[in-house]
């Protein structure tokens, strides 16, 4: 669903016919980045090895962090646009820009839907499928194993 809000809200931030696009579309992208950084966190304490649970979770909040950063700096480089010609350029870079997150959102969803189908350890234990359970965790933990 958040990679689904992220492609409505760059597609609706592009549309250039009204300022309430602009702000819809950049609620409903806040919204997904938002719940990006609560997700992924989450994510990776429940299926990540003991061992290395706490750097994981340390580089996803160093990437959640880069994230804020990037964009912010990249806005620095943007000054008033004056001319018709600074527009049309900043605007072609605006799409660019649009394109990336886009991308990047349907192809988690195609990993999601063909590679990645299995559930979390803590809802396949709610669930009662213990065989997938024991499947699952023998795949984090084979590694480990001395």
């Amino acid at each position: 669903m958040t990679n689904i809000f992220v492609i409505i809200g760059s597609g609706l931030t592009i549309i250039e016919t009204s300022w309430v696009c602009l702000l819809v579309g950049r609620f409903l992208y806040g919204m997904a980045a938002g719940s990006y950084s609560v997700f992924c966190p989450k994510y990776i304490s429940e299926t990540a090895p003991t061992e290395i649970k706490g750097p994981a979770g340390g580089l996803s909040q160093i990437c959640i962090t880069l994230g804020i950063l990037v964009p912010f700096a990249l806005g620095l480089s943007f000054t008033d646009v004056d001319s018709k010609t600074d527009s049309q350029k900043y605007w072609f870079i605006a799409i660019i820009f649009t394109i990336i997150p886009v991308s990047l959102a349907i192809l988690q969803i195609a990993l999601m839907l063909c590679v990645f189908t299995y559930d979390t350890p803590p809802v396949l234990k709610q669930k009662g499928d213990f065989v997938s359970l024991n499947t699952f965790m023998g795949k984090i933990y084979q590694p480990y194993v001395v």
